[in-house]
Order: C-alpha cells, then sequence, then structure tokens
C-alpha cells in the first residue's frame, strides 16, 4: 500500500469518526465535578429530566430513548414512552428494569443517583444551567455522552446564531424595565429572578433591565418591593399570570394596569429553545416592533 493511498485512509477515517461523533470510550464531567466514562455508545437511554429529552430530539437520537420521567416541560412527541414515574421522585427499580446504558438527570438528593450507581447503571447528570454559555456546555455533554459531537456543535452554533439574529432587532431600542416572577399562588409573594439567572440575561439581550438584578439566585420578594420597582414588564409562567394580573395589590404596578403581563415558561428559557425564549421577551419589552 502506498503512503498516499494510506494516508487517504487516514483521512477518510477521521472523517467518519467527525461525522459519526466522539470514538468510544468517552469521558465527561458530571455536576459533582467527578468523570464520568462511557464505555459504549448508549443506545438505551432513561431521561428523567425534561432538559435532556429536548437535547435528545435535538441531537436526533430521540429513537435511543427507551423510558422517561413524567414532566409538564416533556415534548408532545414523546408522551408514548414508558414512564418511570415522576421527574422529582422517579422509581429507581423502574429504571433498572429498562435495562439502560445511560441515565440521564438523576440526583443525589432523591438517593436516585447513589441507588443507582450502586446497580453499576451510568449515570450522567450536568451542572446547573447559569446562562446561556452554560445550555451551550450542556449541550456539548450529552452529546458526547451519546456519541454525537458533530450534531452537538451544529445545535449550539444554530442557537447562537438564532441569538446572535434576534439580539439585532433590539439594537438602537431604548431599556425597558422588566421582571420575571414566579408566583404559585395569588396569596404568597413571588419568587423573582435575580441578576445571575438566565432569565436576567435573557432580558438583558432583549434590551431590558431587570429590576431585580442584584439579586442572587432567585428569592422570595415582597409584594411592597415589587410594587416600589415597578416593572413596565413582567414575565412569568403561563400559569401564574392570573395570579400577578388579579392580584388586587399589584393593580397599580405598571406591567399589570398596561396589561404587559407576559406568560413564558422557565423550561424554554432554561433550554435549546433558548432562542424562541428571547424572541418572546423581545416582543413583550418592545410590542410595536415587527420582529
Amino acid at each position: 500500500m502506498s503512503r498516499k493511498t494510506l494516508a487517504f485512509g487516514v483521512s477518510a477515517l477521521l472523517l467518519l469518526v467527525s461525522l459519526c461523533g466522539a470514538a468510544f470510550p468517552v469521558s465527561v464531567v458530571d455536576d459533582r465535578g467527578q468523570e464520568i466514562v462511557i464505555e459504549t455508545e448508549p443506545q438505551r437511554i432513561v431521561s428523567l429530566n425534561a432538559l435532556y429529552t429536548q437535547i435528545l430530539m435535538d441531537l436526533g437520537v430521540e429513537d435511543r430513548l427507551v423510558a422517561i420521567a413524567e414532566s409538564a416541560d416533556n415534548p408532545l412527541e414523546v408522551a408514548d414512552l414508558p414512564s418511570v414515574g415522576l421527574s422529582f421522585s422517579p422509581n429507581v427499580e423502574l429504571i433498572i428494569g429498562h435495562e439502560p446504558d445511560l441515565v440521564l438527570g438523576a440526583n443525589d438528593w432523591g438517593g436516585e443517583r447513589p441507588a443507582l450507581e450502586a446497580a453499576e447503571v451510568i449515570v450522567l447528570t450536568t451542572p446547573w444551567l447559569t446562562d446561556v454559555v452554560s445550555i451551550f456546555d450542556t449541550v456539548r455533554t450529552i452529546a458526547k455522552a451519546v456519541g454525537a459531537v458533530s450534531a452537538g456543535d451544529l445545535l449550539v452554533g444554530r442557537i447562537a446564531t438564532d441569538i446572535v439574529q434576534a439580539e439585532s432587532l433590539v439594537l438602537g431600542k431604548p431599556s425597558v424595565t422588566a421582571a420575571f416572577l414566579y408566583a404559585s399562588t395569588a396569596q404568597d409573594p413571588p419568587y423573582a429572578a435575580g441578576g445571575d439567572s438566565i432569565e436576567s440575561e435573557v432580558i438583558l439581550r432583549a434590551g431590558g433591565v431587570n429590576v431585580f438584578s442584584e439579586l442572587v439566585f432567585s428569592p422570595q420578594v415582597s409584594f411592597e418591593e415589587i410594587i416600589a420597582r415597578d416593572p413596565d414588564v413582567i414575565f412569568t409562567d403561563p400559569a401564574h399570570v392570573e395570579n400577578i394580573t388579579g392580584n388586587v395589590l399589584f393593580q397599580s404596578v405598571r406591567a399589570v394596569s398596561e396589561g404587559r403581563v407576559y406568560g413564558i415558561r422557565a423550561s424554554d428559557v432554561a433550554s435549546t429553545r433558548v432562542a424562541a425564549a428571547l424572541r418572546a421577551v423581545i416582543a413583550g419589552l418592545h410590542p410595536t416592533d415587527d420582529e
């Protein structure tokens, strides 16, 4: 065999590996900072988190899903898959019964991850999402774990492009004050997304100013504080809109009195659908624009 032929063969092999994804075994780092080694490409995956389920669909490997945990945020396309219980309390025995070679989303606090690892099941849970970049990191980690590296890179590139295109719509627009509030009841003070949240970053990218930007995480805030900060626009979960608009204490808040309280699911903001969520926030902040 000539050197030219050998070089061509090596190049073709490298191209094939690139197109098909990472060669196995691969190692990824989980939310504990621990290295997770995956010996062979997973073919039987159980997802316990709607974020991972959506990512697998976006990567085009949803056919490897054998079961999911129940969640209102799950894509409709997986509604017929077997259930292993609720996302916040999945059933370990049911999970093991599906003979998965990878489980996505099990945590320590519910005891599922230690139990699964004791049964020698490979578990991967990625770090908490804190910004748009962490969404990209999560996509790349999951893509590497399932052997879809190229698809992961393409997905990240597509999301990034969509975000940049959306941001271009608000260049030069005046800033609008806003808040992301979560009010599961009308009686209790809501929780506000602080400046270190993805919600706050999306508000900023949409040409807005988070009136609770100095807060850390998403703490509960008083009714009086919301009234005092008087945001132009309020975003909340679609199921919580009425808890805000119908609250008698909020009738003087500009967002409520002017009918600018909009429902956007947190699961859309903190997911691969973040660009679509950004456009929805832009529409709420700049309703006269034709984005």
